[in-house]
């Protein structure tokens, strides 16, 4: 497993944001217990995977209004390509390093310097998701939105983003949520399509 402490020059403790002092708080876990570590950097890695999943159950479920099943499935869908294209336009516009490039951090993943930390695609992806099925079915969307705050956790622990870059994320993906499921219904005849398409099959 990559795991080392990347030593960087830091600007002094005095000039600090709380933005960093939070992410130490969480930082300074990782590199204490080998079993922790593997555990949150899998997690923090494939960890969208499993968000993948749940919308793949609930396209194939038999259980419930297929229906609206799948329609909640095309929905998390298009948010999710919304919210990621949209910090894909913020991060042309502005270019945040990521904590360990300029900071002594504990870090277990390698990502490269040049990706930008501003904000969390992996936080953003994830929270789109769990809002978009929290929107619609509360129980399990609660599952999912818990797992997406342990997603954005997770990429603080490992040393690759600063909080304001998750918390950011997850504001996307709420932001972009209200908007899509507040004009859903001009989406409903291409969903309708779509479902039709596949329920041939």
């Amino acid at each position: 497993m990559y795991n080392k402490m990347v030593k960087k020059p830091q600007v002094g403790r005095g000039n600090m944001s709380l933005d960093f002092k939070l992410f130490e708080k969480i930082n300074q876990f990782a590199g204490q217990s080998n079993l922790l570590d593997q555990l949150v950097l899998l997690f923090s890695t494939y960890g969208p995977i499993m968000f993948g999943l749940v919308f793949v159950w609930l396209w194939f479920s038999k259980s419930g209004n297929k229906y609206e099943n799948r329609q909640i499935v095309l929905l998390a869908i298009t948010i999710t390509v919304i919210v990621l294209g949209a910090n894909k336009i913020i991060e042309m516009i502005y270019f945040r390093p990521r904590p360990f490039v300029t900071h002594a951090v504990h870090l277990l993943s390698d990502k490269s310097d040049l990706d930008p930390s501003f904000p969390s695609n992996h936080s953003a992806g994830s929270f789109a998701l769990a809002f978009a099925l929290f929107w619609k079915r509360r129980k399990i969307g609660t599952v999912l939105l818990v797992f997406a705050v342990c997603m954005a956790l997770s990429r603080i622990f490992v040393g690759v983003h600063y909080p304001l870059d998750v918390l950011a994320g997850a504001v996307i993906a709420f932001l972009v949520t209200y908007i899509v499921m507040s004009k859903s219904r001009y989406l409903e005849p291409l969903y309708n399509k779509i479902i039709h398409i596949f329920s041939k099959k």
